[in-house]
């Protein structure tokens, strides 16, 4: 019978956790959804951006388009850097290992 108890005793903060978890899976899915929503608009930001730029200065659409496509690739690199250090930060303290 003690077991019993002890059991039931433990349930609140058994209960509590898996809400916990379940927002923190949560949280984290939304957090991925964000990261690849900016992901895609930086990825297609070029070729939208280069129509605009070409009717304002004047030049070849291939040229500006490649040079945009070059630096918001870059940027993208720079920004996977940046959240491949916060993975190891994280996974280190007992966080998510994988965004």
């Amino acid at each position: 019978m003690s077991d019993c108890r002890e059991v039931r005793s433990r349930e609140p903060k058994l209960r509590q956790l898996i809400v916990e978890l379940i927002e923190q899976a949560r949280a984290l899915s939304l957090v991925f959804r964000l990261a690849r929503e900016l992901q895609d608009a930086w990825v297609n930001c070029p070729a939208l951006s280069a129509a605009l730029m070409v009717a304002e200065l004047g030049v070849k659409a291939a040229a500006i388009q490649e040079a945009l496509e070059k630096h918001a690739r870059a940027h993208l690199d720079e920004l996977a850097e940046i959240l491949r250090n916060w993975r190891q930060q994280h996974a280190s303290h007992g966080g998510p290992e994988r965004l």
